[in-house]
Parts: C-alpha cells; sequence; structure tokens
C-alpha cells in the first residue's frame, strides 16, 4: 500500500474529526469528567501534536537515512497490529510524563488541523517518490519503514474515536454548545407602566 492510499483512509476521518469540532463551546471544549481524565481539546491535542512530535519525526529519519540498515523487523504486537490493521483491542497508556495541552478554542484546532492534513499531504508524496527503506525502532512494535508510521497516523486517528464518543456522552448536547452574554451587554429596554 502506498503512503498517498494511506492519506486516502485518513481523509474521511480527519473531515469527521473536523466536523465534530461543530459540537463543542468551549466549556464543553475543556470540561474534565473525571480528575486524571482528558478533555474533548486534549484528545484533539494529542492525535495533532503526537502525530508530529512521534510519527513525522521517525518518518523523517527514515526519509533522511541513506541506507536501510540492519534487517530488523516488527515485535510480536507490532506484526499483530499490522495484520489486525488497527490498535489492538486493549487500552494503551500513553507517555506518563506528556499530558496532552489544553488548545484555547476548537477554531485554533480546525486551524492546526487543516496545516496538519496539508504536512500530512506532502509527507505521503515524499514517502512515495523516495521509497526509503531505511526503519526506525517503535518502543513496543519493533522497527518500522515510513509507510508503516505513516499507517500508525490513521490508526492512531480511528483509535481514538471510541475514546472520545464516550466522553461526548458527559459533556456534549446535540447542538452546539452557545455563548452566554453578560448582563451589562444587553441593551436597557424601556419599561411601560400597566
Amino acid at each position: 500500500m502506498s503512503a498517498e492510499n494511506t492519506y486516502k483512509q485518513l481523509l474521511p476521518l480527519a473531515k469527521y474529526w473536523l466536523k465534530e469540532l461543530d459540537f463543542y463551546g468551549n466549556n464543553q471544549f475543556k470540561k474534565k469528567v473525571t480528575p486524571n481524565g482528558w478533555t474533548i481539546g486534549q484528545i484533539y491535542d494529542h492525535l495533532l501534536i503526537y502525530s508530529q512530535e512521534v510519527h513525522i519525526k521517525a518518518i523523517q529519519e527514515c526519509l533522511a537515512k541513506k541506507q536501510a540498515g540492519p534487517k530488523e523487523g516488527k515485535t510480536f504486537n507490532g506484526f499483530l497490529q499490522f495484520a489486525y490493521g488497527s490498535y489492538l483491542p486493549f487500552k494503551h497508556k500513553s507517555n506518563p510524563y506528556k499530558e496532552p495541552g489544553q488548545p484555547l478554542s476548537t477554531e485554533k484546532v480546525k486551524d492546526d488541523f487543516y496545516r496538519f492534513l496539508k504536512l500530512l499531504h506532502k509527507v505521503a508524496k515524499e514517502i512515495d517518490y523516495k521509497k526509503p527503506t531505511a526503519k526506525i525502532k517503535h518502543p513496543k512494535l519493533g522497527y518500522l519503514s515510513a509507510e508503516e508510521w505513516f499507517k500508525l497516523i490513521e490508526m492512531h486517528f480511528r483509535h481514538h474515536i471510541k475514546q472520545k464518543k464516550k466522553l461526548d456522552n458527559e459533556v456534549r448536547s446535540t447542538s452546539r454548545e452557545t455563548e452566554v452574554k453578560d448582563f451589562d451587554d444587553i441593551p436597557d429596554l424601556p419599561f411601560h407602566d400597566v
């Protein structure tokens, strides 16, 4: 499978994540349901930042290497995950030292998301053009190629949908939260004695 095909699989997921942003007001976007849980905003931050700091960084390392290096492969979990085509169906622990940030607003996340999608398209084209053979080690999955690291981004976006839907049950209504104006913003109305 080419990186361009993976990008095409990722686009409907990205559209889903983007469209969902329209259903959150600032309070819903930042609401913590449990003390150690993430907010909706933190899930979005995690998807965008982790993908860039881990997945894209590994892809760039694969693209920069001139030689393939040792012929080391995936771990057993890595083999299973790629055969399954998705994260394995059990809870994954993220890096304990890196809690996602809380984005300022859904509008900021939309802007970041569009820039991220442009970056992904550029990276997909570069992978398909250069066809790198180098592999970079993933801590749990073993040595992965640039295409495999790219596929992890698509898997990662699918993996967090269940987490988002569970949190949606607690924080979201069927329509977007409206902004509440201060009483000072309401114009004075003349009162008539009856």
